[in-house]
């Protein structure tokens, strides 16, 4: 058996058969190229962050959440109308004051942009927080199913609560799919 390098593709060719490289029963690489496990196509940049904000979107949602009610109640303590330092947040503003009272600088007051801006965060973070959950819960009551005939009924909706899911979840479905002998 004659055998010649082709140098394009870094394998070898048979002549006689024409196929590529040596078989796997020859003890040639099939998922491993120069001793390292190939993975597929390296990912750009925006499929990184894509996969990486759904796999995490959870917690980047608490996350966000937990941010903003913090920035809320900063500007909401911190901020009085009249700048008096009496009334009963007058010990929580002193914190975010300077030693004598003022905070040095002639620039805007930051802390009234807090309070809109955190709320919003606190709002837009608790949705996100919320769809998960509901989603989680209806995805895992699809998921634990064992008739094939309700599982059919209501595939088209867990694939559509994948899009508030992770990439695992997409897994799991479609080997509950393969599980329930179902194609597509």
């Amino acid at each position: 058996m004659k055998r010649v390098q082709d140098d394009e593709n870094d394998g070898s060719k048979d002549e006689e058969s024409g196929s590529e490289g040596p078989s796997e029963a020859e003890g040639g690489p099939s998922t491993e190229k120069r001793g390292r496990a190939v993975a597929g196509p390296p990912m750009d940049l925006s499929t990184r962050l894509r996969r990486g904000l759904r796999t995490y979107r959870f917690a980047i949602s608490i996350a966000v959440t937990i941010v903003g009610l913090a920035l809320f109640f900063i500007g909401l303590f911190a901020w009085t109308p009249l700048g008096s330092p009496s009334g009963p947040l007058a010990g929580l503003e002193q914190p975010l004051l300077g030693p004598d009272g003022n905070t040095g600088a002639t620039g805007p007051d930051w802390t009234l942009a807090m309070l809109p801006g955190g709320g919003l965060m606190a709002l837009i973070g608790g949705y996100l927080v919320g769809v998960y959950v509901i989603a989680r819960r209806r995805f895992e009551h699809l998921m634990k199913t064992k008739s094939k005939a309700e599982f059919l009924r209501n595939v088209t909706e867990a694939e559509d609560l994948l899009w508030d899911l992770t990439p695992e979840d997409e897994i799991r479905l479609v080997r509950k799919k393969l599980e329930l002998k179902i194609r597509g």
